[in-house]
């Protein structure tokens, strides 16, 4: 299920944003041209709803990186994502077919962090925020 959010929100913010959205994974290299979404993977986290196992929460955790060319850029992107975030829902894409949408699903956003340039020499890391946002899913036994 994860691929399958992570593939969903991606695509959903590239198509509603009109931005190119990069999925991060050990070795991508980041666009050049600015503004650009990144998604990254954050610890998970699993609870147990019932006894026996019987029902499972789990809370998919992601990191989407907002990166422009200027301040005022990133302040107007940022309130048209965190809008999007706020209330729309996602088309759930399947990850093996990438054209079957199979239900959709809300974010909760929980952080909006401005990171300011460690190193002056990295244009890229000018201008850029990260959204904290997290997908709840449960699970039945019975689903298995």
């Amino acid at each position: 299920m994860q691929m399958e959010i992570q593939h969903s929100i991606r695509t959903w913010l590239a198509n509603k944003t009109g931005l190119t959205t990069t999925w991060i994974y050990d070795g991508v290299k980041l666009p050049t041209v600015k503004p650009f979404l990144t998604i990254e993977q954050m610890p998970n986290a699993v609870s147990q709803l019932s006894k026996l196992r019987e029902t499972m929460l789990t809370t998919y955790r992601f990191q989407v990186g907002l990166y422009a060319n200027s301040s005022s850029e990133r302040a107007r992107l940022q309130d048209q994502v965190r809008t999007l975030f706020l209330f729309e829902d996602i088309p759930l894409i399947t990850a093996t077919t990438p054209a079957e949408t199979v239900g959709s699903f809300y974010v909760q956003l929980s952080a909006e962090t401005p990171i300011p340039a460690e190193d002056v020499s990295s244009t890229t890391n000018f201008h850029h925020l990260y959204f904290d946002i997290a997908v709840e899913i449960t699970q039945n036994r019975s689903d298995i």
